[in-house]
């Protein structure tokens, strides 16, 4: 596994405080920079960003980690993280859908209960997508997932309908909702999150105190334990990640079987990246 880490950085900050020719410009005002996560000078950006954090600023935009795997890594995983790529907007609560969330937690927001069919804008929906979510975590799936799935015997999840919200009210779509039954898979202290890859959020302002979230963002691999797996071919972790902002809702992570995996990649599905997790 190949396992890079990218920042987007202010060009002013990244002219002034980087190596020259660190980088490369993605305009006027910013650097991508992409590096090794174990490259030294990922440590020397850590150490700037934390003089700009005690100043009440940060150095850097925004950063993401990617992992590339050969092949042989991925077809070797007993356990698979599903990643999905393809978000739209507007979420269901902007489209009719209700949810109970007087029987969500009180500190993070996690466990409102929906209360109707998810009731969506289905133009919003990417295209040519067999997976995609809304940004408040609400997963739907094609036609061609459900009869794959279904047509290969998975267990795990069951698939219900997906309204349009059209001008005259809402009617049915070609999409399904994606709900996983599984029991959940218990995340082992192995599993790293935090604010950012400097920031494990020592002080948990984006942990719940009743222990419903992991933390803000996965910052490595999942790793779960092995009794918790009931043998499903697709379940959710039992703690999830993020915070609850507007529509914005923590959301925990989606883990599929070899045996998924096979039927994904028979019928190459669009609308996500695979990622190696571990069974403990």
């Amino acid at each position: 596994m190949r396992e890079t880490i990218e920042f987007r950085i202010p060009e002013r900050h990244a002219a002034r405080l980087l190596e020259p020719g660190l980088g490369v410009r993605l305009d006027e005002s910013t650097r991508k920079v992409v590096l090794p996560i174990e490259d030294k000078r990922v440590q020397e950006i850590g150490r700037i960003d934390r003089d700009f954090a005690q100043k009440g600023a940060s150095f850097f935009l925004g950063w993401s980690i990617h992992r590339r795997y050969t092949e042989e890594e991925l077809r070797s995983a007993e356990l698979l993280n599903l990643v999905i790529r393809a978000y739209f907007e507007p979420p269901g609560s902007m489209c009719g859908t209700e949810y109970d969330d007087a029987v969500a937690c009180q500190h993070c927001g996690t466990g409102a209960s929906m209360k109707t069919p998810l009731i969506l804008n289905a133009r919003r929906v990417p295209k040519n997508k067999d997976i995609a979510q809304t940004i408040a975590g609400e997963i739907v799936v094609s036609p061609r997932f459900v009869a794959a799935f279904q047509e290969h015997g998975l267990c795990g999840a069951e698939f219900r309908p997906v309204l349009h919200q059209g001008r005259k009210g809402p009617k049915p779509s070609e999409l399904s909702q994606l709900v996983v039954t599984s029991r959940p898979l218990t995340l082992t202290s192995r599993t790293v999150a935090g604010n950012n890859p400097f920031d494990l959020d020592e002080r948990n302002e984006h942990r719940c105190p009743k222990g419903h979230i992991a933390g803000l963002n996965p910052l490595s691999e999942l790793y779960v334990e092995r009794a918790s797996h009931d043998g499903s071919d697709i379940c959710l972790t039992d703690k999830l990640f993020g915070d609850r902002r507007g529509e914005l809702r923590p959301e925990p992570r989606l883990l599929i079987s070899p045996k998924l995996r096979d039927v994904l990649t028979e019928m190459k599905a669009k609308g996500f990246i695979l990622e190696v997790s571990h069974f403990e």
